[in-house]
């Protein structure tokens, strides 16, 4: 069972997007060649994952002819009935105020993480969440669809856990309205 302040044993932080992929959390923790303790996978529900922010660092990708609108990056919102899966892992207080310095846009909250295989509970852990009313928030995906790059590295760290914890991803991550999958949107770019 975790602490609610972390403890001893470190925090338990939880990656829904980028941070689920080693390379990227390896870089802002300082180790360029990438992560390489354990990532447990998690479950957290009452919460819904979305490309509904449009950071003020993010330049368009443009991969897919939507000029200006793909560079959307991933939140996750109170939605009570939904849920979301992830990747935890511990980390010192020194490494959590490098991740808050990285994901500034967003507050850190607390959220109850429970084992994805089992749905056993692993306690509390912390997710960046942006608030609903803040200024770089989109709900319409007209005007804000995700920056590529961010797909592409989420949802190879999913598959590379294993197929089911993959398929959850897609079923799990919409675009800025919060009702259209990005697997259905993407269909003929996702491998």
């Amino acid at each position: 069972m975790l602490t609610r302040g972390g403890g001893a044993s470190g925090t338990l932080l939880i990656g829904y997007d980028t941070l689920m992929c080693r390379a990227s959390a390896g870089r802002t923790l300082g180790r360029p060649e990438g992560l390489e303790r354990e990532m447990l996978p998690v479950l957290v529900h009452g919460f819904r994952r979305l490309f509904n922010m449009r950071p003020d660092h993010y330049e368009a990708s443009e991969i897919w002819g939507w000029p200006g609108i793909e560079n959307g990056a991933m939140n996750v919102e109170p939605a009570p009935g939904e849920r979301f899966n992830g990747l935890a892992l511990r980390v010192t207080a020194r490494e959590l105020q490098l991740m808050d310095r990285r994901e500034n846009a967003y507050e850190r909250i607390e959220v109850e993480a429970r084992a994805f295989d089992s749905g056993e509970p692993m306690g509390i852990g912390h997710v960046y969440s942006s608030r609903p009313d803040a200024r770089w928030i989109e709900r319409d995906p007209a005007r804000l669809l995700p920056l590529w790059r961010d797909v592409v590295w989420a949802r190879d760290a999913a598959y590379g856990i294993g197929r089911r914890f993959g398929e959850t991803f897609d079923r799990t991550t919409y675009l800025a309205d919060g009702k259209t999958l990005v697997a259905d949107r993407y269909r003929d770019h996702l491998g």
